[in-house]
């Protein structure tokens, strides 16, 4: 222990650094019990106490060193009052003091035994003796946190020094201008104000935030400490909020201040009144409403043109209406005042003030549904006078509505309507609304639907029709029984039309979940008795809108008896039959599992899908393919078991040859679980998908799908297959069929071969290294060649719907890496195919990989854009733009060749897209430095000319914007 010594005090004195460690030293001794706190301050009298200010301050500092790092809780309350007393009293002393005295404040507030009276003490010494803003941006800081500190943990005891306190924070606080203590103020003055009160000081300490608003300073970038502009205003603006008192300021400083030329001022006023509303009781802000409407109609009716402004005065409304909702009386007079503006504007579609009126007319819903929400209906009710619309039967056809609105008129006021049925059942009160009034609207609406509705879908307004049936969707539950009766009759003629493509799928879901017996026997029965006599246009309307309500336990058995009878029953027409399956199709692309599976156990869907796909009735190969996709949907969402089951128990019934027994083995593999294996099964399925890739048992298209079927489905079956000795010897066996097969040139064989590749690949089985060299030996081959090159895009392309098990880690960088190690030095030869391969493998490899082996592919990129083919084209000009955009140095290095190829490519008749690529890659070149393209400048700006009349628009567009940054490089940089 070294003995604390006013020379040992001293020679710490040196620097703050051997202050601060002079000072840990002294804690460490203290808590060890070798001296107490009061020996420290008595060996330090002499600095303490000197008469030289520089002595003082040191003294000081070296005490709030110490008191800083001993434990929060090792002192007592004595102990404390001794040392609390002693820093009030540094409080008189000299200005340069009182940084060391703020630090001991700061230290001493921490500890856990400090007596509830020490607060008052240290807040009255310092505004007697002391001034915030006389002191350094730290300082304050500083002083701020201990002003924060002590109101949390000293409120009852700075209570009891009545307005003093709060005083001294208004004085502390007044004249502060750097933002990271203005930061920190307006963050915790909010609290301290809702707990303090203020007596006669409010209109002061509202002064003292309100010469701050609004908020007008630019932040720097550089500044670790980033504070935003936004920040602080939104601080600012709780603590103008803060404190009851300051009702009767804020509402007056908002207006003020909404009147600026300023955006910034706005926006910040309108949130400011906001904000008031929310903080303030009803009644005492209702007494302002006036005044604050008439501010926020400047801006919000008409309307600002600054789009934000009206979006926040639209806000602040309704806040101040929904906050009063709960009070009726200042409610309704808040509605009226508005209501009374805005009403005769609102049923005027074609003035100015028609679509500030109806955004407002929402506001006031949102505030006060039934009473805003009447009156608006009420409004729009007056225009939306028809001549008798609902009839009793006798067969009269509904006339055409004679309102004073046109069909567009119209369809603007149905979407207010739609609106606002929206909100008031969003806030449940759409089944309070009048219902004489609903029952008129709605009345009007299905006229509006009923009307021509006999005409061919050339002569109906869709647009008008949807808005209708957006108003009855939005208000389902007033619609009354007269109106639903009429309603159910004008929805079967709609459904059934014969021409008319309208969707009542939502306003039928919404009435079936509202009145499930009468939807049953006005919509579901009848439709579905009159089924077999639609078209099936019509038919796969009435499906559609079926299949919606198959949710509802109510009519599910119904619909899917229905779907079921049409899909599987014995002489039923195969177009019928085909609608029926793409309706089993669409509930099974539903993204709820428990309906999948319950669909499966509850019908048996596999089993009469197998059943009807195996049958001897023959089926097109649109309905197979509909069962084969059925058949992978339930297939994924059923337990590995029953998959297991499923697979095992229809592969071997299965005779590949056939067409309906291809696709059910489609619907079977393409999504099976990878765990299942399929080893016992592997080498008939490898040798009769074979079979059918190379030649089916039907001739023209259907032939082309079959064969693209088996291919497919040996691509996954050699993904998913375990590599095991004897599968792998089952694969050698089938490449020595298909080299045969090429011998004899066979295209299909290549092709089969390339699928085979691409499963194996993504596997990472070594027997795709055989393949590919095959594959680059055929690009050579006089007649094959073309094919094999396909067969290198198959190998790289990404199927979105092919469903492959077993992916290997990294495959992609592989498949790169080999493809270039074994095309080696061909890729120099004159044979274009060699290059094609190549980029379509170059195409999918990561572009980390593309970088790291850039001086490899970068000439053989360079070559391609020399080369007359459209794909390979596109593939070069994409991965040179990413390289170019990333500044990449080798490119920048070879512009002498990229920059020609791509002028020349700008001119290429044969693709549009390939004039657009080279001209966006010759844009991005101009982001290398401007040394660099000057020497390009003038060429690449006259070569450009022609791309400026290309006969295609997109192209012009690129050609104009590429042009355009080639004659601004060089303009304003100084490289």
């Amino acid at each position: 222990m070294t003995p604390l010594t006013q020379n040992s005090i001293e020679e710490a004195f040196v620097n703050n650094e051997a202050l601060r460690q002079a000072a840990a030293n002294v804690s460490r001794n203290v808590v060890k019990g070798f001296y107490d706190i009061s020996h420290v301050v008595e060996q330090m009298g002499f600095a303490l106490t000197s008469t030289t200010v520089e002595q003082r301050v040191k003294g000081t500092m070296f005490l709030s060193y110490v008191l800083q790092e001993i434990p929060k809780d090792y002192l007592d309350c004595k102990q404390l009052e001794f040392i609390i007393t002693f820093y009030t009293d540094r409080c008189k002393d000299q200005h340069s003091v009182i940084p060391a005295v703020i630090d001991g404040f700061c230290a001493l507030l921490e500890m856990n035994e400090l007596p509830e009276s020490s607060a008052p003490k240290i807040m009255e010494a310092f505004f007697k003796h002391s001034s915030c803003q006389s002191h350094q941006r730290g300082e304050r800081a500083k002083w701020f946190k201990i002003l924060k500190v002590s109101a949390e943990r000293f409120e009852k005891a700075l209570m009891r020094s009545g307005t003093d306190f709060m005083f001294g924070v208004i004085n502390s606080i007044d004249g502060e201008r750097d933002p990271r203590n203005l930061d920190f103020v307006f963050s915790f003055m909010p609290d301290l104000l809702n707990r303090f009160p203020l007596f006669h000081l409010g209109e002061e300490m509202f002064e003292i935030f309100a010469c701050y608003f609004p908020i007008d300073f630019t932040p720097s970038r550089d500044d670790p400490s980033y504070i935003s502009r936004d920040e602080l205003a939104h601080k600012l603006s709780n603590c103008l909020v803060a404190a009851p008192d300051f009702l009767e300021f804020v509402v007056p400083l908002a207006l003020e201040k909404l009147q600026s030329d300023l955006i910034v001022a706005k926006l910040d006023a309108i949130e400011l009144l906001r904000k008031a509303a929310l903080k303030f009781s009803t009644k005492s802000f209702s007494e302002h409403f006036d005044a604050i409407w008439t501010g926020l109609k400047t801006e919000i009716f008409p309307g600002s043109d600054n789009t934000d402004i009206v979006t926040a005065g639209l806000a602040a409304l309704r806040t101040i209406f929904e906050k009063a909702h709960a009070t009726p009386d200042i409610s309704h007079s808040h509605q009226t005042k508005v209501l009374g503006t805005i009403l005769s504007h609102l049923t005027d579609v074609n003035q100015r003030l028609y679509n500030p009126s109806t955004a407002i007319a929402l506001v006031c819903v949102a505030g006060d549904p039934l009473f805003a929400g009447e009156r608006i209906l009420d409004t729009f009710l007056l225009k939306l006078t028809t001549k008798s619309a609902i009839i009793d039967g006798d067969g009269e056809k509904p006339v055409s509505p004679t309102a004073t609105y046109d069909d567009e008129q119209r369809i603007k006021v149905y979407g207010i309507m739609s609106q606002l049925f929206k909100i008031t059942a969003i806030k449940n009160c759409l089944e309070k609304l009048n219902k004489s009034v609903c029952e008129q609207i709605h009345a009007d609406t299905i006229t509006v639907l009923r009307f021509n509705i006999d005409a061919n879908a050339e002569k109906q307004n869709v647009d008008l029709k949807y808005a209708a049936l957006s108003v009855l969707s939005e208000s389902v539950p007033q619609l009354s029984e007269k109106n639903r009766a009429l309603l159910y009759k004008v929805l079967i003629q709609l459904i059934t039309h014969n021409s008319l493509e309208l969707e009542c799928v939502e306003l039928l879901e919404l009435l079936g979940a509202c009145y499930p017996i009468e939807v049953q026997s006005n919509c579901i029965d009848v439709l579905i008795r009159n089924f077999t006599i639609y078209a099936n246009f019509v038919k796969r309307k009435v499906l559609q809108h079926l299949l919606r309500l198959v949710i509802h336990a109510a009519f599910t058995s119904r619909i899917l008896n229905l779907v079921c009878h049409y899909a599987f029953d014995k002489n039923i027409s195969q177009d019928v039959r085909l609608l029926a399956l793409e309706a089993i199709n669409m509930l099974l692309n539903s993204d709820d599992t428990r309906l999948i599976v319950d669909l499966q156990t509850n019908n048996c869907l596999i089993s009469k899908l197998a059943e009807l796909a195996l049958g001897d009735t023959p089926l097109a190969l649109p309905a197979l393919e509909q069962i084969a996709a059925a058949f992978s949907r339930i297939e994924e969402h059923l337990p590995v078991s029953e998959q297991y089951i499923i697979a095992t128990e229809y592969l071997s019934q299965l005779k590949l040859q056939s067409a309906e027994h291809l696709y059910v083995a489609k619907g079977l593999l393409s999504r099976l679980h990878r765990d299942i294996s399929l080893d016992d099964f592997f080498e008939w399925l490898l040798n009769d998908l074979t079979m059918q890739s190379l030649s089916g048992d039907v001739v023209g298209k259907d032939k082309e799908k079959l064969g693209t079927v088996a291919r497919e489905l040996l691509c996954i079956l050699v993904n998913r297959a375990e590599d095991n000795g004897e599968n792998r010897k089952h694969l050698i066996n089938l490449l020595a069929l298909l080299k045969n097969k090429i011998k004899e040139e066979n295209k299909m064989a290549v092709e089969t071969m390339a699928w085979l590749a691409k499963g194996l690949v993504i596997s990472g089985s070594e027997v795709a290294d055989n393949i590919i060299e095959t594959l680059i030996d055929l690009l050579e081959h006089p007649s094959l060649s073309a094919v094999a090159t396909r067969a290198f895009e198959i190998i790289s392309t990404e199927y979105g719907e092919l469903f492959l098990p077993k992916v290997k880690f990294l495959y992609k960088q592989k498949l790169f890496h080999t493809v270039l190690t074994k095309l080696g030095n061909k890729l120099e030869a004159h044979s274009e195919n060699y290059l094609v391969a190549f980029i379509f493998v170059l195409k999918t490899a990561p572009h980390a990989v593309q970088k790291m082996n850039i001086d490899k592919i970068g000439p053989l990129l360079f070559k391609s854009l020399d080369c007359d083919n459209t794909t390979m084209l596109c593939i070069s000009l994409d991965i040179c733009q990413r390289f170019v955009t990333a500044g990449d140095e080798h490119f920048l290095r070879h512009l002498n060749h990229i920059i020609p190829s791509c002028l020349q490519l700008s001119k290429y008749q044969k693709s549009m897209k390939v004039r657009i690529g080279a001209l966006s890659l010759l844009h991005d070149i101009t982001k290398y430095p401007t040394r660099v393209l000057l020497i390009y400048k003038l060429d690449v700006v006259l070569e450009l000319a022609p791309a400026l009349d290309d006969r295609k628009r997109l192209v012009r567009n690129a050609a104009v914007r590429t042009r355009n940054a080639w004659f601004l490089v060089g303009s304003s940089d100084t490289n």
